[in-house]
């Protein structure tokens, strides 16, 4: 890192301590976020079970790409069922997570190690109490669209299924960020599906659990397919 770097990251970290330029990124954050919500023109996919299981009590762990988590808050209305969120307690994250508390989803913070047990107890509560839970499965740091365990994990101590669920809209632009963020632009079309999932095996072994990983990110990719398919054709 040179000396330039050196600073540059220096304002950086500033600026994530300032409680008054958070305050200010927040506001903005949310406003916008809400405005392309409402400016696009959504269809929904794959709901009627996932909204029967809801009816019925039956709580889904909900699992995505890093890259999709601006929008997928705004798969449904959580004010009829509680809705939780894993998210990471990073400045830039927070103010994501402070949208999503607004929405009445309850977060649940998670560290950037891989040490995160209390977080994990938290989830598996969270879901044993009847409420669904969304996680970006190769997050918190990434490699990108790689499922770290944690989701897993989670889904075979609750004995619950590993869901996965996308979204895709006509116009966005991607951050260079680790994740590629997709940013929705206004004024587009956009699609939200949730896909049918598994329930992992308990105990599983290593070469069991990376089997695992793998049919995850299939299910996921599979999602993002069948809405870049919807769009096309609509």
């Amino acid at each position: 890192m040179n000396r330039l770097q050196r600073h540059w990251r220096n304002f950086e970290i500033r600026l994530q301590k300032s409680d008054r330029v958070q305050n200010v990124l927040k506001a903005l954050y949310a406003r916008y976020v809400a405005f392309c919500y409402r400016t696009i023109r959504w269809d929904r996919l794959g709901m009627e079970s996932y909204e029967a299981d809801i009816a019925r009590g039956v709580p889904r762990l909900l699992c995505f790409w890093h890259e999709q988590l601006i929008m997928m808050a705004y798969m449904r209305d959580w004010s009829d069922h509680g809705g939780g969120a894993v998210v990471s307690r990073h400045a830039d994250a927070q103010i994501m997570a402070e949208h999503m508390r607004g929405l009445g989803i309850e977060i649940i913070e998670v560290g950037t190690s891989d040490v995160n047990i209390g977080p994990v107890r938290d989830s598996v509560r969270h879901l044993r109490a009847g409420k669904t839970l969304a996680i970006t499965v190769d997050g918190p740091m990434g490699p990108a669209r790689e499922p770290k365990p944690g989701a897993l994990v989670i889904a075979t101590l609750a004995q619950l299924p590993v869901t996965p669920c996308a979204y895709a809209v006509t116009r966005s632009i991607r951050l260079r960020t680790w994740d590629r963020l997709i940013v929705p632009l206004p004024w587009c079309r956009g699609v939200f599906s949730v896909g049918q999932g598994f329930t992992p095996k308990p105990r599983m072994s290593e070469s069991e659990m990376a089997d695992a990983q793998a049919k995850l990110t299939e299910l996921i990719n599979a999602q993002e397919a069948i809405c870049a398919a919807h769009l096309r054709k609509t």
